[in-house]
């Protein structure tokens, strides 16, 4: 019986821990989506050469991570998400 309990307790956190990751998934690629914006924003108000030259740095390695994101979302089956956020982003 204990077996039976333990097993039906660690489905269901399994199945909370999944959910919750891709909650946090879908977060981090809101968060990444926010970083792009306020960097393509700074972007555009650099005289700099060097702080130009770090955005485009920071935009190149922020935009490599959202492709991954975006990849993992994918391979978790959170198409119909990923397409809502791919459709409203500015990049």
């Amino acid at each position: 019986m204990e077996k039976a309990i333990s097993g039906v307790i660690a489905t269901v956190f399994n199945k909370k821990n999944k959910s919750e990751s891709k909650l946090n998934l879908l977060d981090e690629i809101q968060l990444i989506k926010l970083r792009l914006e306020t960097v393509s924003a700074n972007f555009e108000s650099q005289s700099d050469p060097d702080l130009v030259e770090a955005c485009i740095y920071e935009m190149k390695s922020l935009t490599a991570r959202y492709r991954y994101l975006l990849r993992e979302a994918r391979n978790q089956g959170l198409t119909k998400s990923v397409d809502a956020l791919e459709h409203t982003t500015h990049l």
